[in-house]
Order: C-alpha cells, then structure tokens, then sequence
C-alpha cells in the first residue's frame, strides 16, 4: 500500500506531465483546476465508459478522509 507521500509524488507527477503538455508550467493551481475540468468533461461525454464524476469526487475526498486519519493513529 502506498504511503500519503507516494501519493502526492503521484498527483505532482499527474500535473507535471498535464503542465507539460496542456497547461501553464508556471501555474499548478491552474493546472489542478484544468485537470479536474477535463475530467469532468470525460465523464459526461463517454457516457459508455460509465464514469460519474460527482461519485467518484466523493468516493476520493471519502479515501484521502480515511488515509489522512490513518496517519494519525500512528
């Protein structure tokens, strides 16, 4: 199981690569923004690919809640 930092280190990757090739390098919060964005146009355009976006941010804010805590019990 990866660690809360491993994650990070990934988000900061997802939005290196997205600056790199769309986005403004200067600007992450831009970027966080656009990804999300461009996520949520994914899903309600592929319909067939059955993504809810709004689900799916409460599923994501429901696991990053419990992994936060889990560094707490530590």
């Amino acid at each position: 199981m990866p660690t809360n930092d491993e994650r990070a280190e990934r988000g900061r990757k997802v939005l290196e690569m997205y600056a790199v090739q769309f986005g403004d390098p200067y600007d992450p919060r831009a970027n966080l923004t656009d990804v999300l964005t461009d996520l949520m146009h994914l899903a309600a355009r592929e319909s067939d690919l059955g993504l809810e976006f709004q689900s799916s941010l409460k599923m994501a804010t429901f696991h990053f809640e419990a992994e936060t805590e889990e560094c707490l019990d530590v």
